[in-house]
């Protein structure tokens, strides 16, 4: 009987556990934030930023860059999900927020802030209108109740914002323009 009790304990904090996938609150608001290893120069990620066209209004600081994003859609697909296993609000929506970027030997910290929702189509059932187009809200009206995260916001939608957001900021994936053209 205490094998038994010892293995179920042992057994459900694991299933229990949740990952926040980078993400946190503060200030009833939803923050990004992950560290990437780099060989690249701070000129080289500079030289993505302000070629790609994703990322806006940026400025130059001694450490780091600050700007913007805006009509970025959650990659649920290449998160491992489904339409059917997908929130209505992730397919039919962009993202839009501001971005800091840190930089120290080797690596940079990416941080995503004022991370907020903008509807692309308008969800109706009969007379009911359930998200108008072009509505906008913070992610946190879908991820926050009373401050803390929701549990079907950890256990399907924050893996994939944090897919989304990781390969946005990941700058090892994106191809250096070349001056030898």
């Amino acid at each position: 009987m205490k094998y038994l009790i010892l293995i179920f304990s042992f057994i459900s904090q694991f299933s229990f556990a949740q990952d926040n996938y980078n993400l946190f609150t503060q200030n009833n608001q939803i923050e990004w934030q992950k560290v990437f290893e780099t060989k690249m120069t701070r000129q080289e990620v500079e030289s993505i930023l302000k070629s790609n066209g994703i990322f806006k209004n940026l400025h130059f600081l001694e450490n780091s860059v600050t700007g913007e994003i805006e009509n970025i859609t959650a990659d649920y697909k290449g998160a491992g999900k489904s339409d059917l296993t997908t929130s209505f609000y992730v397919q039919n929506t962009t993202i839009s927020g501001q971005f800091i970027i840190d930089f120290k030997e080797g690596k940079y910290r990416a941080s995503l802030n004022g991370i907020n929702l903008k509807t692309t189509n308008n969800l109706s059932g009969g007379d009911i209108t359930i998200m108008s187009a072009n509505a906008v809200q913070p992610l946190s009206y879908y991820a926050l109740k009373k401050s803390q995260f929701r549990k079907g916001f950890l256990n399907s939608d924050a893996k994939i914002y944090d897919y989304t957001f990781s390969n946005l900021f990941d700058f090892s994936k994106y191809k250096i323009k070349s001056e030898d053209w």
